[in-house]
């Protein structure tokens, strides 16, 4: 039983793996697509490219695109990444904009 659980382990753990590698491939290729002084750690950087992986194969699922294979997904998944960080950048934007610069303005 011990041998299962740690060959179960050893699989988890390469998938894991794998899954950030890929998560941190995609948040950094679509910070290279849409560059800005924002200041973004790794960490961040592999949640924008695990949510925009999310993101991607959504919406790819829902218009009726079920078998991408490896490319398709990375590719869906680097342009799931962009729209988050756009679709951030301009929130960013738009709540530096409403705020006053000077308190009773």
């Amino acid at each position: 039983m011990s041998t299962f659980l740690a060959a179960v382990a050893t699989l988890a753990g390469g998938w894991l793996l794998i899954n950030v590698i890929g998560a941190l491939l995609v948040g950094a290729l679509a910070r290279e697509i849409l560059p800005g002084k924002d200041k973004v750690s790794w960490l961040q950087t592999i949640v924008i490219g695990f949510l925009g992986g999310i993101v991607g194969k959504v919406v790819a699922f829902m218009i009726g695109w079920r078998h991408l294979g490896i490319i398709g997904g990375f590719s869906v998944s680097v342009l799931g990444a962009f729209v988050l960080l756009l679709a951030h950048r301009l929130w960013r934007a738009s709540k530096s904009a409403g705020t006053p610069t000077t308190p009773g303005a």
